[in-house]
């Protein structure tokens, strides 16, 4: 079965060999392999999540959540799965959660969104001033003045999702999507902090042992 991980790997291997200084630079390879992955992965993934959104009736929401968690995850980072296949089944399941739990907190609290938005808001800037950007060893941020980058475009990103919240609220919006992106900034925020990177870490080891693809 082809593998998008293994591609990567080996791609990013003949990349690295063929560049002027690029023998047996491993670090080097794992870098390249990790990007190689995103982008082979990334467009498949977007397909597969529409399919599965329009099956279950929940396209909006898992659009609203998908467009949250990936727009904040750009400046502010956070923990992968250790190979493609895992991480698109975690991100399935997580969306369409996101997006039912969207649909219940909508029907339960939708004239109190702001409210709690601006609670969401308040959290996830705190958690980003202490864990913001967040790393992997596959994707390093050496550079002391691009973390300080990362960190303010995630103030600024944290900053116009309120103002789009608030925004949409008083346009009337659908509070289902509204809700599910809420709830979408919520787990990407947890996903900065060590505990989050430990929830995801046992969740990467159960499915390698489910779906042992590479």
């Amino acid at each position: 079965m082809l593998s998008i991980h293994r591609l990567a790997r080996d791609s990013a291997g003949y990349l690295v060999a063929r560049s002027p200084a690029g023998r047996d630079k491993h670090p080097e390879i794992e870098v390249v392999a990790f990007g190689l992955e995103v982008a082979l992965g990334g467009l498949l993934q977007l397909v597969i999540l529409l399919i599965v959104a329009w099956c279950l009736g929940l396209v909006p929401e898992m659009l609203a959540a998908l467009a949250t968690m990936a727009g904040y995850r750009l400046p502010s980072g956070g923990v992968h799965c250790s190979a493609y296949y895992r991480c698109l089944l975690l991100s399935l399941l997580t969306l369409t959660l996101l997006a039912l739990l969207g649909r219940e907190l909508a029907l339960a609290a939708g004239k109190y969104l702001p409210v709690l938005a601006m609670v969401v808001f308040v959290v996830n800037l705190l958690i980003a001033r202490k864990w913001a950007p967040a790393t992997v060893p596959a994707a390093p941020i050496i550079n002391p003045r691009r973390r300080s980058r990362l960190k303010r475009v995630s103030y600024l990103w944290l900053a116009g999702w309120l103002l789009v919240m608030l925004a949409g609220f008083y346009l009337q919006w659908s509070p289902s999507i509204l809700a599910s992106s809420l709830l979408a900034l919520v787990v990407q925020g947890v996903a900065l902090t060590p505990a989050g990177f430990a929830v995801i870490g046992r969740a990467d080891s159960l499915l390698k042992r489910l779906l042992p693809l590479g």
